[in-house]
């Protein structure tokens, strides 16, 4: 057994989307490493088996689920695999994102961004709630971005038919995402569910940027190991037992920006969010 393996995590269950590479590859395998049995949730089937054949390597128990939040079908089909080979879920860690730079439409019928990055997390999550209430002190992490400051909910075109950036569907679905937080705390008061801004971090999110911004990006942001650890501490430490609702700036938590702070608005766009993944 690795000698980081502690008593935190061993024997707890934990999915990670996203965990291919990145801050959700670095999530997984820390908690992995804790002890944790991690479900590698991956789009990415080979780069998935990678991570998974690399922690079984370091003696951790580890499995590889493939999942695309940006398919309704893949997700019910990731949450009914969990449902009949774990008896319950301890943590989940809403990571997987994207970015792309041109408005695309995903096999459901929504703008991709939108998609994934909420959408998809939404209604993996809300499948996953018996999983969770079955653990003892469950857990969900909401991997966010300050970009969400820059977000705005427009009701009449939520998914950017006119005026479509890649940018702004990010900072929107980052928004969203900190308000599904507020009103996932809000109706299920028996999970720790928070959101996290891990900082501006060197991942391959921003590989649809042009290739010269992607290399100097990669020499001065920090690494998604450094961005993984926000994340890591709010899916273990035991100090955040109970704490639910919170936004976090990497290791403080802070108030999120004023448009995610709206109770009314959280709520509806539950029910917005509730009928597009029907």
């Amino acid at each position: 057994m690795d000698a980081n393996k502690d008593a935190i995590m061993r024997g707890k269950v934990v999915l990670v989307t996203g965990a291919t590479s990145g801050i959700g590859m670095e999530t997984a395998r820390a908690l992995a490493l804790k002890g944790a049995h991690v479900l590698v949730g991956a789009r990415d089937l080979p780069r998935g088996q990678a991570v998974v054949d690399d922690l079984v390597r370091r003696g951790c128990a580890t499995e590889l689920l493939p999942i695309d939040l940006a398919s309704w079908a893949s997700v019910r089909h990731a949450a009914a695999h969990i449902a009949m080979n774990q008896s319950r879920l301890d943590v989940l860690v809403n990571n997987a994102a994207t970015v792309t730079r041109d408005r695309q439409i995903a096999p459901d019928g929504h703008e991709r961004i939108w998609s994934t990055n909420f959408l998809g997390a939404f209604l993996l999550t809300r499948l996953l709630l018996p999983k969770l209430h079955a653990a003892s002190q469950p857990r969900v992490v909401n991997v966010s971005s300050n970009a969400h400051f820059g977000g705005r909910i427009n009701w009449d075109d939520l998914e950017l038919s006119h005026g479509f950036t890649g940018l702004r569907a990010y900072s929107n679905s980052k928004l969203a995402l900190v308000l599904f937080t507020r009103e996932l705390a809000r109706r299920e008061p028996r999970l720790a569910v928070n959101a996290v801004h891990p900082g501006v971090i060197a991942t391959r999110i921003w590989r649809a940027a042009p290739a010269p911004i992607v290399w100097l990006l990669r020499l001065v942001l920090p690494s998604a190991g450094k961005g993984a650890q926000p994340v890591v501490r709010l899916a273990a430490a035991p100090e955040f037992e109970g704490i639910s609702g919170r936004y976090f700036d990497r290791f403080r938590e802070t108030e999120p920006a004023p448009a995610a702070r709206s109770a009314s608005d959280a709520a509806r766009l539950w029910e917005i969010a509730e009928s597009a993944t029907a």
